[in-house]
């Protein structure tokens, strides 16, 4: 069984990814700050990847063959520019160095579709411009190249997986999707922008299982993480506003764009589908469905009993 090393394993994406990699007999060992206790198929490891014996004694002991490093300032409306994005970009440099030293073999790293130049819309491995717009995309790129110099010169595999835009259960409520599930939950109004972006938008289940499929294939270089299929935000809050049950308090228009927001931004998933053979099984119908679903308990689980 090969073992496989996850940082930011209690996150958003990370908690998907702990079942796909199970589900490709992976020994899964995963890294948080936070303590948590181990169980039957995951091992738990508290380690601060921003120290570097701590990091050293977990890949002494525990050292994999495998790496999937998640683990980066995420916090919606700060990560962008955020001073952290120049910590990670150092400590995660230090990280793919000690895991080779220790005995590491394959690496998927995860970058962001925030590299491309949005300009033209449709995003291509190798043909689209990359472009620096933020401390966040400028440490991004920065750590990319970094890794791609270090895999040529040390040998090990490394992929380049670069998520476009996701939902699913565990997401952060300030995000898109939340806001507007909970908002219609909780009787409000959802206030939306115009809705007329186009994006691609992957269930996190699948994104998790693509990354698993990428670290199981022998794939080295930049890939697309995303579902190929484009839909406008405006169809997305929709539909999850029509299955709720109420169309009618979504607000288009009361907010406005970010600056510099594109009409749309998708992906060819060409790589993904025909070299590292990975399709998406989730409907976006099924996703929103159990999308709204685990909301739904989450909000369950809040209401005090006799209430």
């Amino acid at each position: 069984m090969k073992r496989v090393l996850l940082t930011g394993a209690d996150g958003y994406i990370g908690r998907s990814m702990q079942q796909a990699l199970l589900a490709r007999d992976y020994e899964v060992h995963a890294i948080s700050r936070n303590p948590k206790p181990s169980t039957d198929t995951i091992t738990w490891h508290q380690v601060d990847l921003f120290d570097p014996a701590a990091v050293d004694n977990l890949l002494a002991n525990y050292g994999g063959s495998h790496l999937i490093h998640l683990a980066w300032v995420t916090e919606p409306g700060a990560y962008w520019q955020s001073a952290d994005n120049a910590r990670w970009r150092d400590t995660s440099i230090a990280l793919l160095r000690r895991f080779s030293a220790h005995g590491g073999q394959r690496v998927v790293l995860a970058g962001t579709c925030a590299e491309y130049d949005w300009s033209n819309g449709h995003c291509v491995e190798g043909s689209t411009p990359l472009v620096a717009r933020s401390p966040y995309t400028e440490a991004k790129l920065a750590f990319r190249e970094a890794a791609l110099e270090f895999s040529d010169t040390s040998g090990m595999d490394l992929a380049w997986a670069r998520v476009f835009f996701s939902f699913g259960p565990d997401e952060h409520p300030a995000r898109l999707v939340p806001s507007v599930v909970n908002a219609l939950l909780h009787g409000e109004r959802a206030r939306c922008s115009d809705g007329r972006q186009v994006r691609d938008f992957m269930y996190v289940r699948d994104l998790a299982a693509a990354f698993a499929a990428v670290l199981d294939s022998t794939f080295c270089g930049d890939i697309n993480i995303a579902s190929g299929e484009a839909v406008s935000i405006k169809d997305l809050v929709t539909r999850i506003a029509v299955k709720m049950g109420a169309d009618q308090r979504l607000d288009f228009g009361a907010r406005p764009r970010q600056a510099g927001e594109p009409d749309r931004i998708t992906a060819d998933i060409s790589k993904l589908t025909k070299i590292v053979g990975f399709e998406s099984k989730t409907k976006l119908e099924t996703a929103i469905d159990e999308t709204i679903a685990w909301w739904q308990r989450q909000v369950s689980n809040l209401i005090p009993d006799g209430a």
